[in-house]
């Protein structure tokens, strides 16, 4: 991640380069600049945003959805 447009800009979500032709998109979280290289790391950040401006890791993409796809018990 870069906020000075530098174009050394890595994605926050995944650490793909994201300068140039080669990123996706960018946000804006807190007052900082974060991009992002394709659609599926701007909407796992988009769902996360503070996560990713702590510049806390990623889950991987299985975990991820693991996490949201955890049946529930009904008894409980």
């Amino acid at each position: 991640m870069s906020d000075d447009g530098t174009g050394d800009e890595v994605c926050v979500v995944c650490g793909k380069p994201a300068a140039g032709g080669s990123g996706f998109s960018h946000m804006y979280h807190g007052g900082r600049r974060f991009a992002l290289c394709c659609p599926l790391c701007l909407q796992l950040f988009q769902r996360a945003p503070d996560r990713f401006a702590r510049g806390e890791s990623p889950k991987t993409l299985v975990e991820e959805l693991l996490d949201e796809l955890k049946w529930k018990d009904p008894g409980h």
